[in-house]
């Protein structure tokens, strides 16, 4: 398994190091980042498919919120510049591909200004769940901690609409 993780630079400059775009937050997605990760998660996806990997690799990407709907509006108590987007916890997107899940499709969906679900909400807790589920993992299991105490591995259930085509 691999992990890739984009750096970002808390504080850092959107324009060149850090997807935070509490300021300039169009010109950085439009210029930089987005061209970026379509150029990266693209081929790596198209790569996997022709070497058959995404048979049996399940290749996520996500971030841990999405963007408020309106510009410079303070949601989490960071500055904002009127051109900017604080965090946002209530609506994001997931991409998952791989382990059989057919390729070329949406599964929910936001409403107009992305703020909230409008179809199909995941849990974060239903995202793992389905990672667990794909990865062989039952994710329904019991576990026990250092102190032996039996746990849940999670508390979610699998998105298995995933996997019908």
């Amino acid at each position: 398994m691999g992990l890739l993780i984009w750096s970002c630079v808390p504080k850092g400059y959107p324009s060149s190091s850090a997807w935070d775009t509490h300021a300039a937050n169009f010109g950085p997605l439009r210029d930089l980042h987005c061209p970026k990760l379509d150029r990266t998660l693209s081929t790596l996806l198209t790569d996997m498919d022709d070497k058959g990997l995404l048979d049996e690799t399940l290749v996520v990407a996500v971030g841990e919120f999405g963007r408020s709907p309106r510009l410079g509006v303070s949601t989490s108590g960071n500055t904002n510049s009127p051109d900017g987007r604080d965090h946002w916890p209530y609506c994001y997107t997931a991409m998952v591909a791989g382990a059989g899940i057919p390729g070329g499709r949406l599964y929910g969906e936001s409403d107009g200004t992305a703020s909230s679900p409008k179809e199909k909400p995941v849990h974060p807790n239903d995202l793992l769940a389905t990672i667990y589920y794909a990865l062989g993992i039952d994710p329904n299991q019991e576990i026990h901690n250092h102190l032996d105490q039996p746990r849940d591995l999670v508390k979610g259930k699998p998105l298995m609409d995933l996997w019908v085509g």
